[in-house]
């Protein structure tokens, strides 16, 4: 009885999330952030327009570039771990920022597969929108997978 009433009272003292708290705005924008102060660029904000549409994206299952007409920057992600929301923004934010290794600081040169970075990272990019979709077995893979689509105020590449 006294374990019972301990739990009701733990759980009428915690603070209450609105039934809108959506955490993947901070976990997008504290991930993002991370990784553009360590390569020396300021920091981007949420747009929740470019959510929106990212969501649209991300919701088809089709690992493709969508067609924007240039009108903002567009990375994509997709994998089979089935792991927490936060985990697969961390690991989709690491896979485009380690394209950095590509380029050759020294001679201002890089591979041509650099694209993810350069809008994740580029200073040029101003806002960001992002959103994640579970799909299921035989739309992207074999497997059920996890696909990110960002979108980016301050278009640089214009192909994931």
């Amino acid at each position: 009885m006294i374990k019972h009433l301990v739990i009701a009272t733990l759980a009428a003292l915690a603070p209450a999330l609105p039934a809108s708290a959506d955490p993947i705005p901070g976990h997008a924008l504290s991930f993002h952030n991370e990784a553009r102060a360590f390569h020396g660029t300021g920091p981007v904000e949420w747009d929740a327009a470019l959510r929106e549409d990212a969501r649209w994206h991300a919701r088809t299952c089709s690992f493709a570039p969508s067609d924007h007409d240039g009108r903002y920057g567009e990375n994509l992600y997709v994998t089979t771990r089935q792991a927490d929301d936060a985990t697969v923004l961390r690991d989709a934010v690491v896979s485009w920022a380690s394209e950095a290794a590509k380029f050759d600081v020294r001679n201002h040169r890089y591979a041509q597969d650099i694209g993810h970075y350069i809008q994740a990272i580029g200073a040029k990019t101003g806002r960001l929108g992002i959103a994640i979709a579970d799909c299921p077995a035989g739309t992207i893979f074999g497997a059920p997978t996890k696909f990110v689509v960002a979108r980016y105020q301050g278009a640089v590449n214009s192909a994931s």
